[in-house]
């Protein structure tokens, strides 16, 4: 037996196996009314059914099988017995053809092989005892079915074996395009914030000198820029560690951003509240570029509405989308004839950051306000399977 399937499987296909037994019992019962029962075939029912019921019923019993796949082996010999003590002609046999698709689905083939001969051959030593003259289907019908039905279980378990070989180069496939994929966010994010004061702290670095030797005072002013933009690069740095440990991947997308507005709700002191559930299929960037619109939308709130309460939702739709929106009841603003706030020239709101956020990963922002009635960001985002045929580069 392969130790790489997973043993439900094995389990399942064993119950339904076991299954189509008690059934095929049953309908051999019911073929017997009017003949009298003797011991023998009494005793083989029992035999069957008990061993059937107990691996269905009992857990214990159905664990041990797992762990022991050679109790099959007993069930072989039961199959065997059966055989022998009623011959080939009573119902009963069709009882045994369960065992067969039970080896083929749980052994490796070798033992398939084996199993099968020494069950075909049980068949055929008690058929040349019995010397009856039996038709096609009792003589050679259900050796054939022996045969096939092995065959079946085996290819089954190569089936499942190779789907789930498939499934983890799948998971690692796509754990490798998440680290890429993380990389790149990085390298951008440190290149559009952290790179560019870094640069301009050594371009000031490079000239201090000189303006030491000609000019103090200049000098004086160019070590405070240098000291400020230190202070600055620590800054964006933390915030860039914040938000790469805040997106945390392996949760659902409707966790994270109820975490954040309960976070955002307890730093402003403005209620925050989250609607929205299941499952979004976004990439790693269209979900992290995401976010980083939605905190932007947050802090914006924070600094310039002057807002009781904020919403943040979620939700699908027909168009192969998801909808993200940030609504608050604040002071709201006028809009330009661009469709972005007036005072955003004047390098306010950050809205130019988001919608470039937003074109980055082929999704659409949306703005909307007025004074006194509040502001709504909302972000169209295409899904996964949408996002690289539709996304702009950064």
């Amino acid at each position: 037996m392969t130790g790489s399937r997973p043993r439900d499987f094995d389990q399942k296909v064993v119950a339904v196996a076991l299954l189509v037994r008690l059934v095929t019992i049953a309908v051999a019962l019911v073929g017997m009314l009017g003949e009298v029962i003797t011991p023998t075939v009494l005793a083989c029912v029992l035999v069957l059914s008990a061993t059937s019921f107990s691996y269905l019923v009992s857990s214990s019993v159905t664990q041990f099988v797992m762990r022991h796949p050679l109790a099959v082996v007993l069930d072989l010999l039961v199959a065997l017995g059966v055989v022998a003590a009623l011959g080939i002609e009573s119902p009963l046999v069709l009882t045994t053809l369960s065992t067969a698709l039970v080896m083929g689905v749980l052994f490796r083939a070798p033992v398939v092989v084996l199993g099968t001969i020494a069950l075909v051959s049980g068949y055929l030593i008690v058929a040349a005892t019995k010397g009856l003259d039996h038709g096609f289907m009792v003589l050679l019908g259900i050796p054939a079915m022996y045969v096939s039905l092995a065959a079946i279980g085996y290819v089954v378990q190569r089936a499942h074996q190779r789907e789930v070989a498939t499934t983890l180069e799948l998971v690692e496939l796509h754990r490798a395009v998440s680290a890429a994929e993380e990389r790149g966010r990085l390298a951008r994010e440190m290149h559009d914030s952290l790179g560019k004061t870094l640069h301009g702290i050594g371009l000031a670095a490079q000239a201090l000198p000189t303006w030491v030797e000609t000019d103090p005072e200049a000098a004086v002013r160019y070590a405070r820029e240098i000291a400020a933009g230190a202070d600055q690069a620590a800054t964006e740095a933390r915030a860039l560690l914040v938000r790469l440990r805040a997106d945390q991947p392996d949760r659902p997308l409707s966790t994270v951003l109820a975490d954040r507005c309960a976070a955002w709700q307890e730093r402003s002191g403005v209620t925050c509240t989250f609607a929205g559930a299941g499952a979004v299929d976004l990439s790693t960037d269209a979900r992290y570029e995401t976010l980083a619109i939605l905190d932007e939308a947050l802090e914006n709130v924070f600094r310039h509405a002057h807002a009781r309460t904020v919403e943040v939702t979620m939700r699908g739709s027909s168009d192969g989308t998801v909808t993200f929106a940030v609504h608050d009841d604040g002071a709201g603003f006028t809009i330009g004839a661009d469709g972005r706030p007036a005072r955003t020239r004047h390098g306010h709101f950050g809205v130019a950051g988001m919608h470039e956020r937003a074109a980055s990963i082929g999704a659409r922002l949306e703005l909307e306000s007025a004074h006194g009635h509040g502001t709504t960001v909302t972000v169209h985002v295409p899904t996964a399977r949408e996002d690289a045929d539709v996304r702009a580069p950064r």
